[in-house]
């Protein structure tokens, strides 16, 4: 299983739920101690270290007077009573993640420092952390914990500090709101971020979060047909997820400097009946997974299109749709999926008021991917049903080492090929391959092809055709397979399909003129730029016009594996962009969408039992608004602490795009 998100990160179980308002502390280092470099976020003195509060610690209330005393740091993660030493009594306990061997509750770290004694808990993770317990826990970034515990230091025998330290009161300060962002909570999750943009994207601006959210991470994203922009992301199971809509109409134009007025439009697996529910106890029916889908516009709903949205919480998939851009949702259907315990769900939405389909992994034995159809926008998945491994694939991609599937594309073109289903995944590229059961010998990528579908038909047929392989045997050049999360797929208007997937070195891209029955060879898209030889994982594309194609993934500076490259690697999300993507060479235009680092560190590949940094999760979306061309970017940040979801748009659509061609299949 490759999801499941945010249950394990670096072998501890992390238990989300929405609070109190959690509030942005801060540590100084006291007696004229070394001092950090950070000068952002504190509450009294200008140099000094971040801390998230964990709004389920100290009985649900922050602190109310500063906490001075030295820290003692526990080696060993604190999984166990034993882990803290008698020096604790009274003092500041220390714990790092990276430290942790198995499977820990946060809440038993902070329950094994008060067994021993200590009076609060600082947390060394870069990303938020629930962890019910009687004494306060705060959260510092892997960069300053490395600061407390290299320079600052500690008695190699004792653990105890070389210097004592202060954990300051939350600063009290109403949030700021540079873009204009609409329906923001008072807490914020991070102070609101406004970049200065780059030479083709907008200045980069965070999306405002309730403060108890945790954290948002792994953003989906559409565009719908008349340019309103849908962005959701997830806090984990069971915080549910968060959702973010910009619609010129109702939300204003763009500001001056092209940023983007969004509407937080809160947590759509909540609903309308159990919205109160929701936001009093954080807990929803999912969280775990999320996508969201649009239709065309409505003729009887006032032209506007439909929006389904699913949500995983392990045991099932949520589903749930708004007919009113947002503003409110349908009540959830937890039962969506036809098979218990499911995982990585995606949908897509026919160009119709109503038809979306949904793909879903058995989470349990078989490693088959499912799709299932909704005739009623997404509120239920009853109308149709399919399998897309086929009986001659099986032994290739079945256990024991499965398959990753990206997201399912429905080909919206006026073609002939109009309503094609097609659904990409990475596996072993033979049975042989396959019976070593290692994620280093997914080293083949497929699409399941349904043609030919009808819409009264309750079965969906699929037929596996290979798109690229590094070779029978291979672990592909950069000896870590193809299941670097997660191949992805995407159809233009005329009928034209375009993958890519990432040897977590290079970022390949291979088109289709033939429905995806035939695959011209691939392309190593990070090939011949500044990326090249460096680490690049989590591509996603998108396409539309005729051969209009962008694909974007975080890009590190620093060459090697991304789960064990050097702590100082900084990422940057990027963006190929080509106007002829099934052109015989397709030329593609390197750029840079972050105006900032918006990660610094490793990135885990390995989902949801990966041992590296999961605090960006898993993947991130892009999407192309189809009355613009402009490419739209959602992605997960946390530069400056909790991981949360950015936003970043091009100011100018490239020139050369076509709107007119012969489609896919035709002769050329």
């Amino acid at each position: 299983m490759k999801k499941l998100l945010m249950l394990f990160v670096r072998g501890a179980m992390l238990l989300l739920s929405v609070a109190p308002v959690a509030a942005q502390n801060s540590v100084d280092v006291l007696n004229n101690g070394p001092q950090p470099a950070n000068t952002t976020g504190c509450a009294v003195n200008p140099n000094c270290i971040p801390a998230t509060w964990s709004t389920t610690s100290n009985g649900g209330a922050d602190i109310a007077t500063a906490i001075s005393a030295n820290f003692v740091f526990d080696s060993h993660g604190g999984a166990l009573p034993t882990d803290f030493p008698t020096a604790t009594s009274g003092q500041i306990c220390l714990a790092d993640t990276r430290d942790l061997t198995g499977t820990t509750l946060f809440g038993q770290i902070a329950a094994n420092c008060q067994t021993a004694g200590g009076v609060a808990l600082l947390l060394i993770r870069d990303s938020a952390v629930n962890a019910p317990s009687a004494i306060p826990v705060f959260t510092i970034s892997t960069a300053n914990g490395d600061f407390l515990r290299n320079s600052v230091g500690f008695n190699a025998t004792t653990g105890v500090s070389n210097f004592p330290i202060r954990i300051n009161v939350a600063k009290a300060t109403p949030p700021s709101n540079p873009t204009g962002q609409h329906n923001c909570p008072n807490g914020q999750a991070v102070p609101a971020f406004v970049g200065a943009g780059t030479a083709k994207y907008i200045p980069n601006e965070s999306l405002c979060l309730p403060a108890g959210a945790g954290q948002a991470v792994e953003p989906s994203m559409t565009v719908d047909p008349q340019g309103t922009i849908y962005v959701e992301s997830i806090r984990g199971v069971p915080g549910g997820l968060d959702l973010w809509r910009w619609n010129k109409a109702a939300d204003g134009a763009p500001n001056a400097n092209g940023t983007l007025p969004f509407k937080y439009e809160g947590q759509p697996d909540c609903g309308i009946v159990v919205t109160t529910f929701c936001t009093t106890s954080g807990l929803a029916p999912g969280g775990g997974d999320g996508d969201v889908a649009v239709n065309s516009a409505d003729p009887f709903n006032l032209n506007i299109p439909n929006l389904a949205v699913v949500s995983l919480a392990a045991a099932e998939v949520t589903g749930s749709h708004s007919t009113d851009r947002a503003d409110t949702f349908s009540t959830p259907d937890p039962v969506t999926a036809g098979v218990p315990f499911d995982d990585r769900m995606w949908i897509d939405a026919l160009d119709d008021p109503n038809h979306v389909y949904m793909e879903y992994h058995d989470f349990g034995t078989t490693s088959q991917i499912f799709v299932q159809r909704s005739n009623d926008g997404g509120q239920t998945y009853t109308n149709g049903l399919g399998t897309v491994v086929d009986a001659a694939t099986e032994p290739s991609v079945g256990p024991p080492t499965g398959n990753i599937a990206g997201q399912i594309k429905v080909d919206r073109s006026s073609c002939t090929s109009h309503g094609n289903l097609y659904q990409v995944f990475v596996g072993p590229d033979n049975p042989t391959d396959n019976a070593n059961n290692s994620s280093s010998f997914m080293n083949a990528a497929y699409v399941g092809v349904a043609s030919g579908v009808s819409l009264t038909s309750p079965t969906l047929s699929f037929t596996d055709y290979k798109i690229f392989s590094c070779g029978a045997g291979s672990t592909c050049p950069s000896g870590a397979g193809l299941g670097n999360l997660f191949p992805a797929l995407a159809v233009d208007k005329f009928g034209y399909l375009y993958a890519v997937w990432s040897d977590n070195t290079n970022i390949y891209y291979s088109f289709s003129m033939s429905q995806g029955t035939s695959w011209s060879p691939a392309i190593k898209v990070t090939q011949n730029t500044p990326q090249a030889g460096k680490s690049n994982v989590f591509p996603w594309i998108a396409a539309d016009a005729n051969g209009h194609v962008a694909i974007a993934w975080y890009g590190a500076d620093q060459a090697g594996n991304s789960n064990t490259v050097p702590l100082t690697t900084n990422w940057n999300v990027y963006v190929a962009e080509t106007v002829n993507g099934h052109a015989v060479t397709p030329v593609f235009t390197l750029s840079r969408a972050t105006d900032h680092v918006n990660h610094t560190g490793q990135i885990s590949t390995g989902g949801l039992l990966g041992s590296s940094d999961r605090s960006l999760a898993d993947f991130f979306q892009i999407a192309i608004d189809p009355t613009t061309h402009l490419i739209n970017i959602a992605y997960a940040d946390n530069h400056a602490g909790t991981s949360v979801t950015y936003f970043t748009r091009q100011k100018k659509a490239a020139p050369g795009i076509s709107t007119k061609g012969k489609c896919a299949g035709s002769s050329h």
